[in-house]
């Protein structure tokens, strides 16, 4: 970076294209640069931070740190452009991010940008080598003067000029610079193919680059299938636009030359195993996936016993083949083996995928950093579609909108998928180098930009449109690629309506018409921005009100339902007391009809004992009445001292028995002596066998409900009974009387 005013020249940006690592560039500019004089600016809109150091100062630094022929344009640049003024006194000013986006869109809308010298060298492929980004480029720019300059004045890419190359390559040599030395790209991998001898003048003179314009088509779903089922679609090139060279610039091969089983159209997958021999050579295939550390497969029972064809046998319902799963594992020792044993590289599954379109949608390659070698094996698949329409580039679209890392997967895959065809595209590959292999082209660079890139799968959708709908990284790859971003699918949605293709590759839109073409087409986007955002908006206002106006409905509503809801809760508790007022003349009604019961019982026991003690007070009247002193013994005695043998020879003792009840009353006071004293001895029989089992239940529910022993039972049995007589005369109430209780035995209710 060089500075207009006085020519001081970035220190900082010198260091970074050297290669210099972070750390190591801190330091040297703390040490060396910032010893002498020089000038540190901080960063900020229209401000290019580093350390600027005086125009001399950094040609040395240039040439200490080797970078002086990849800086030279910048060090030999004039800087009086405006053609008046002396170099370092030019009245140009510096223009702003919009207006240089503005110039650059227009020089490249009316088809100045094939005559006003270098461009910007900057590629979106930061892993590739400075090969691949030079090829790509190259293309890319051919691309873009086929469709400027017409039929008349094109260029076809092949017969450009060394000088032109050479320009380019010194043009791009300093974008590609940096991400070779530095080893790692964003995507985490450095180049895996910085050693090829190939340099960009081969690819000039490569008869496979063909002009980039020309692209296969499916004319509808039904060609797809039947390209992907080895049969030939009735049209599979569409017709050459006046842009596009005629079919004589090809080789000409007719329909009826075509071999109809070519196995670059793949092979039908096998038929799922369904009798017992097949499944035990299918449980032995998975034999070879148990030990991921294996290397040697050559003394396997599965290469020993097995053919190439029983190789092939499916493992799954999706009818994968050992070569499947093992380019999805990145177990390349067994897709050597198996290539090795004759496992043919063109077998489908049922969904008409390859091996190497399973391989990219899996993290294992990425991982393993294996995909560069599966592609040495596996790469003269590359062309096939499978049954969907699908390309190498869906799968890899598809995979770079999954989650979990896929999009950093996917940029790895494609960026080693290029490198590989800028270096072997066009070259035969007899599957993977085996020499008993038949031998097939690999796709070169200019086909695969031309025909490759822009297929349609069957819901019409490009590898773009798959990719921009996900707002992938792999966007502005497959722009600088060819990709068209105005192909629209089935639906008619196509990437540049998610705002894919508009100054993304080089600050200019690829899809760009030249002249008032590219005028109007930019005026009719505009409008149908405008009518898309005002459409937009009506909705938007229209769901706002009808939510206000919901929204409102629903809050009158909550306020009838709450007010009802208040009203009911008043309603509640009313009821509620008058609840609990009723319970609390349950429970007095019930303890009355208790007492009540308890007073039936005691009065009935009363009345039986006041009718019993009727009979008894009969016989003991007899006994203690009047006559009770004339029984009285001591006068018996003073009368007759000699007892009932004394006959009576006194007054006195003839008195006393005339005094005496007569025989017939004496008999029946005996009598009811005798049954009196029956009556209490029946009692007393009945008491003591009631009570025996009575006391017995009496004194479990008391060692119950205390927790005591009988002994305490039995010495506590008159306090108890005392409690009970004064609960009787004084009753608590059930509730109390259970509460006490339950306290008692250290419960709490």
């Amino acid at each position: 970076m060089r500075r207009r005013s006085d020519s001081w020249l970035n220190a900082t940006q010198i260091l970074k294209v050297a290669g210099v690592a972070k750390a190591r560039r801190t330091k040297t500019l703390e040490k060396e640069v910032a010893a002498g004089e020089h000038e540190k600016v901080q960063g900020g809109y229209g401000k290019y931070q580093g350390t600027w150091v005086s125009y001399e100062r950094g040609l040395e630094l240039c040439r200490r740190y080797q970078v002086e022929d990849l800086l030279r344009p910048l060090l030999e640049y004039d800087m009086g452009q405006d053609g008046v003024s002396a170099a370092g006194q030019g009245q140009l000013d510096t223009p702003t991010k919009e207006q240089a986006l503005a110039v650059q869109r227009k020089r490249f809308a009316q088809g100045l940008d094939a005559h006003s010298g270098p461009q910007s060298g900057g590629t979106f492929f930061q892993s590739i080598s400075r090969t691949a980004a030079t090829a790509v480029n190259a293309i890319s720019k051919a691309r873009f003067d086929t469709s400027i300059r017409g039929p008349d004045g094109r260029q076809p890419s092949m017969t450009r000029k060394s000088s032109q190359m050479s320009s380019q390559d010194a043009q791009y040599q300093s974008a590609s610079q940096q991400s070779i030395q530095t080893v790692v790209s964003d995507s985490g991998f450095g180049s895996n193919l910085q050693n090829s001898q190939r340099s960009f003048a081969e690819y000039t003179h490569d008869e496979n680059l063909e002009p980039p314009r020309k692209r296969m088509r499916s004319s509808s779903t039904a060609q797809q299938m039947s390209f992907a089922n080895n049969t030939q679609p009735t049209s599979s090139m569409a017709e050459p636009t006046p842009t596009e060279p005629n079919d004589s610039f090809y080789p000409e091969e007719s329909a009826n030359n075509r071999i109809p089983d070519d196995p670059r159209h793949g092979i039908p997958a096998l038929p799922a195993a369904t009798t017992p021999e097949r499944f035990q050579k299918m449980k032995l295939i998975m034999t070879l996936f148990l030990d991921k550390r294996m290397k040697d497969f050559e003394h396997h029972p599965a290469f020993l016993t097995l053919t190439a064809e029983d190789l092939e046998t499916p493992l799954d319902e999706f009818l994968n083949s050992a070569l499947h799963w093992a380019a999805m594992l990145a177990r390349l020792p067994l897709v050597n083996a198996l290539i090795a044993k004759g496992v043919n590289i063109f077998r489908l599954n049922a969904a008409g995928e390859t091996a190497l379109q399973k391989a990219v949608g899996t993290r294992n390659n990425l991982d393993y950093r294996s995909f560069s070698k599966l592609l040495n094996l596996l790469g003269s698949t590359i062309e096939i579609i499978d049954l969907h329409g699908r390309t190498i580039l869906h799968h890899i679209s598809m995979m770079a909108a999954t989650g979990g890392g896929g999009h950093v997967a996917a940029k790895h895959y494609l960026e080693s998928l290029l490198e590989y065809i800028v270096r072997h595209g066009g070259t035969t590959n007899g599957a993977s180098g085996f020499s008993e292999s038949p031998k097939f082209e690999i796709i070169g660079l200019g086909r695969f930009m031309s025909e490759m890139v822009n297929i349609q799968d069957d819901q019409g959708d490009t590898a773009l449109n798959l990719a921009g709908r996900a707002r992938t990284v792999l966007v502005p790859q497959l722009l600088e690629v060819g990709a068209d971003p105005h192909i629209p699918n089935n639906t008619g949605l196509r990437p540049a309506d998610y705002g894919v293709g508009v100054d993304m590759v080089n600050g200019n839109s690829q899809g760009l018409q030249i002249g008032s073409g590219g005028d109007a087409h930019m005026s009719q986007l505009a409008r149908t921005k405008k009518e898309i955002l005002e459409s937009i908006e009506a909705s938007i206002s229209s769901f706002d009100k009808e939510l206000a106006s919901s929204f409102s409905e629903k809050q009158q509503e909550f306020n009838e339902w709450h007010a009802k809801i208040r009203e009911s809760a008043k309603a509640r508790q009313i009821e509620q007391n008058r609840l609990d007022e009723m319970k609390k003349k349950t429970r007095e009604r019930i303890e009355l009809q208790r007492q009540i019961k308890n007073l039936t019982v005691s009065s009935e026991a009363l009345v039986e004992q006041l009718r019993q003690s009727k009979n008894g007070d009969r016989a003991s009247e007899t006994l203690a009445g009047k006559d009770r002193v004339k029984f009285d013994k001591r006068k018996i005695d003073e009368l007759f001292p000699d007892g009932a043998r004394m006959r009576a020879n006194t007054v006195g003792q003839w008195r006393f028995i005339f005094s005496l009840p007569r025989l017939e009353q004496l008999k029946t006071r005996l009598k009811c002596c005798k049954e009196q004293t029956a009556s209490i001895l029946a009692e007393v029989e009945k008491l003591k066998t009631k009570n025996v089992v009575l006391g017995e239940n009496y004194r479990r529910m008391v060692m119950a409900c205390t927790g005591w022993s009988a002994e305490d039972v039995d010495n506590a049995a008159d306090g108890l009974t005392d409690c009970i007589k004064d609960l009787n005369k004084n009753p608590v109430p059930q509730d109390q009387a259970i509460e006490i209780l339950m306290k008692d035995r250290g419960q709490d209710w």
